[in-house]
């Protein structure tokens, strides 16, 4: 309201408050309770989209073998690997960072990343990428990029930024609360006011039921539902490795 910007935010508040003020204390609590398991059940559902879209971080491994000065191998810390450094990956391994091959010749499974169904053939001076599995033979390649840096990484990175932009039927919803919103309460004032100045009606009387309109025609469910069902559409989708950038393309598909 400080911004005039009447939400449900506001008409909650003022119908809690106006509860209180009239002694109807079961019917503000009962209110505020709802309202905040309403708030709860959308943070939650954001919270699994958020982590099931970084999981996917979990398809590179947390080590690499790493060729030292010396000749020999050691298995270090994937995001400690600097650039340039020559790592080996036998069959069945993940690849840890991006990178070109060196040696060796191998065919890898790319669908985590480019959604190829068929293993790519790679050998020297192809590129691999984390979080894509090796599946024949071994291989030798040269790191080109950090952890934080792969291309999965940036795919995620992309896609989380992506969830910013607002779907059509989120635009839309938003557009509509704007105006359904100051309406209600527009309407709830004249219920509480005209009654009693018009017909001498009892002020009390007509404030609950003004009240009461505030809090059923608020339009909580239909301003949460649009952005959860995106967010929990998105995170399905990312549970089995399919990424998509926002609710737009959700919709649109």
């Amino acid at each position: 309201m400080r911004n005039g910007n009447l939400n449900i935010n506001a008409l909650m508040s003022i119908a809690v408050t106006g509860a209180m003020l009239i002694g109807h204390w079961p019917e503000a609590a009962m209110v505020m309770v709802l309202f905040a398991l309403a708030e709860v059940i959308e943070a939650k559902s954001l919270d699994r989209a958020r982590h099931a879209i970084r999981g996917l971080m979990d398809l590179a491994p947390d080590t690499a073998t790493v060729r030292q000065r010396d000749g020999t191998w050691l298995e270090m810390q994937a995001k400690a690997v600097p650039l340039g450094s020559v790592v080996r990956l036998r069959p069945g391994q993940r690849v840890a960072l991006d990178g070109v091959v060196l040696g060796g010749r191998s065919a890898v499974n790319q669908a985590p990343i480019t959604g190829e169904s068929l293993p790519v053939e790679k050998q020297e001076g192809d590129n691999v990428f984390a979080g894509t599995i090796n599946e024949t033979g071994s291989l030798e390649y040269q790191v080109t990029a950090e952890a934080s840096h792969s291309t999965l990484a940036r795919i995620i990175h992309v896609v989380e930024s992506a969830q910013g932009s607002r779907a059509p039927t989120q635009r839309f919803v938003d557009q509509f609360a704007r105006v359904y919103t100051p309406t209600v309460f527009a309407i709830a004032l004249l219920v509480a006011v005209v009654p009693p100045l018009a017909v001498g009606a009892a002020w009390l009387d007509w404030v609950y039921k003004a009240l009461v309109l505030l809090v059923i025609a608020c339009p909580c469910a239909l301003v949460i539902s649009t952005p959860v069902t995106i967010v929990s559409g998105l995170a399905a989708a990312a549970r089995k490795g399919i990424l998509m950038k926002g609710g737009v393309y959700l919709e649109e598909g």
